[in-house]
């Protein structure tokens, strides 16, 4: 039996909504322009001052930022107003065979010997922070050259500051843009477009904001927050960089490979693939996974996984749930479930909720004006007509 080509048109349509909304909460809940110029202004203040130190191998040092700031995916944080800025102190005139301790001690030394810098400072395990009350802190890794990459790799101290271990801040950057900047290809199904649309008004399927990489890491990481906000859970958490590489695989082989309805079809898609990317095997009669930084030689970002199984049975656990959050904004009848869902699954202010939604008022006040808003069985308001339709409701999908 084959579904109705008019019900498969306004699922599209529904989804197509859903995925402004999406895009539209995010922008609320999104950093500012305003907040991320602030925080590079601030450390290539404190770039210049350590580049002007007496050592020579602070000469020509160069502090960058790395993780969600560095690839457009941070969120403001929930409950405080201090968000994080990771960065990379990168001083090329140090050798490996220099004792990681003594280069994160030299960085020490000479934020202490800022006045200001000196009250704000707080020794962490292998980097240096920079508070900022309620504005964010800078964390100050340091990094030397890596001659074992041929990749521009670096090599940062590791947990114990006894060893340097392999990264690439930079090159996971420019692959994740060159992920990021893929466009998918979106479409209505064979069986909407024999529908002859002439008679439907379309939803239509809108630029982004951001693209649609980075708005699934920001929804995949917030989800997250709220997921492990619990006392007890927070150490249980997937890292960022976690997310964000499976995310980037998962959407890069999504599109392509196939074509998609619409942005939510693909978000959904994307999220429920994610776990295909992890790769799982056995070591001494135990699971052993392994999730690869491809723009450098030796870095696992699973390894903790392999030292607590916790781990990886909280992300397979917060997978689904994050997979079944999604399905079920779905299924939600009324503008009224829509927004208490995004409230409780992304910790949405009401008035970040009412921004997102606002693009739709829009849209469903000038089809009721125009009294060609109608509702479908399962479906909600739509703005398109139907076959079987009726005249809609005061209160339905995003109608209220």
């Amino acid at each position: 039996m084959h579904a109705d080509p008019k019900l498969i048109e306004l699922t599209s349509h529904k989804r197509r909504m859903l995925g402004v909304v999406l895009d539209e909460l995010f922008a609320q809940i999104d950093l500012t322009d305003s907040q991320y110029e602030t925080a590079k202004a601030r450390y290539e203040a404190v770039s210049a001052w350590l580049a002007e130190g007496e050592s020579p191998f602070l000469q020509d040092a160069a502090i960058y930022a790395q993780g969600s700031i560095a690839v457009g995916t941070a969120n403001k944080p929930i409950g405080r107003a201090e968000f994080d800025v990771d960065l990379v102190c990168h001083l090329p005139s140090v050798g490996v065979t220099s004792s990681p301790a003594a280069v994160k001690a030299l960085i020490g030394d000479r934020l202490k010997a800022h006045a200001t810098y000196a009250s704000m400072l707080e020794e962490k395990q292998r980097c240096w922070r920079l508070c900022y009350a309620n504005e964010f802190h800078l964390d100050i890794t340091p990094s030397i050259r890596n001659p074992a990459c041929g990749n521009g790799g670096e090599l940062v101290p590791d947990r114990a500051l006894a060893a340097w271990k392999p990264t690439n801040p930079k090159g996971y950057a420019a692959r994740f843009e060159r992920y990021a900047a893929l466009r998918p290809r979106l479409t209505l199904r064979e069986a909407a477009i024999a529908a002859k649309r002439a008679d439907v008004e379309d939803f239509p399927e809108q630029e982004m904001r951001k693209p649609p990489l980075k708005r699934i890491v920001q929804l995949l990481k917030r989800h997250r927050d709220v997921s492990f906000a619990a006392p007890g859970r927070c150490e249980l958490a997937p890292i960022s960089i976690i997310l964000t590489t499976l995310a980037a695989r998962s959407y890069a082989d999504c599109i392509t490979r196939f074509v998609y309805a619409d942005t939510y079809e693909l978000i959904l898609d994307v999220v429920r693939r994610l776990p295909e990317f992890i790769q799982v095997g056995e070591r001494n009669g135990r699971p052993f996974y392994f999730i690869e930084n491809e723009t450098t030689t030796g870095e696992n970002f699973a390894e903790k996984w392999n030292l607590d199984l916790r781990l990886p049975q909280a992300f397979y656990g917060w997978h689904r749930d994050a997979v079944a959050m999604l399905e079920g904004l779905l299924a939600l009848e009324g503008k009224d479930q829509l927004g208490e869902a995004l409230q409780k699954s992304f910790s949405a202010s009401q008035e970040a909720v009412r921004a997102a939604m606002a693009p739709l008022a829009t849209k469903v006040g000038n089809a009721r004006a125009a009294g060609s808003l109608l509702v479908a069985p399962g479906l909600g308001l739509v703005t398109s007509p139907a076959v079987g339709r009726v005249t809609a409701p005061p209160h339905t999908f995003f109608g209220r």
